[in-house]
């Protein structure tokens, strides 16, 4: 493994859990030590937030959001990244600061740069070393999903945001990403992801 925090983004209903099952299987095999986080969450503190910005019951400013997220973030680096980091585990997180890029900067219109300004300065620039995104037509993932949290069920038009807000992201930072079509076979995909990440060999 080549990175010690890695990020797996894209839209729900893209296949991330999957790939994180695999990466871990990977991991166990060889000894290394891990710690697997999801976002909003992670922490006490975080999925108390979490249920405030996925429940129905409520209604979602996106300013609101945003910050909702960036203040669950920032706990979730302090009390448990930088812990498991320091001593010497792998983090993966299912969804990091580049979502909120996506999902509020672009997918919801308060600007990509705020959006990513506002969270680099929750987590103190400490973004994730390496992001796999699974890329995916929203219409397709939207159609896996069995129930839609508030932010799930929301248009395809905005999804369709959130998409170009992730493949922007991934031009961006074009280093740190590795894009995979999610309509491809896992196993194709999963042997990208290996070969990225330099992972012992099935």
């Amino acid at each position: 493994m080549n990175c010690n925090y890695l990020a797996f983004e894209g839209i729900d209903g893209s296949g991330k859990t999957t790939f994180i099952e695999e990466v871990s299987k990977e991991l166990i095999k060889s000894n290394i030590g891990f710690k697997i986080v999801r976002e909003p969450g992670g922490t006490k503190l975080g999925e108390g937030i979490r249920e405030l910005l996925l429940s129905h019951d409520y209604r979602v400013d996106p300013t609101s959001e945003a910050l909702l997220f960036s203040a669950s973030r920032a706990q979730l680096i302090e009390e448990v990244v930088k812990p498991t980091i320091e001593k010497g585990e792998v983090v993966i997180t299912d969804r990091s600061a580049y979502s909120s890029v996506a999902y509020q900067g672009v997918g919801r219109g308060l600007g990509y740069k705020e959006v990513y300004d506002l969270n680099d300065f929750a987590i103190k620039s400490f973004w994730p070393q390496k992001v796999i995104l699974l890329d995916i037509d929203p219409e397709i993932s939207l159609s896996r999903q069995k129930v839609a949290d508030r932010i799930g069920s929301d248009q395809v038009s905005f999804f369709n945001k959130v998409r170009e807000g992730y493949l922007e992201l991934a031009d961006e930072f074009s280093e740190k990403f590795l894009v995979l079509n999610a309509e491809d076979k896992q196993e194709e995909n999963f042997t990208k992801v290996s070969k990225w990440l330099n992972l012992a060999k099935p």
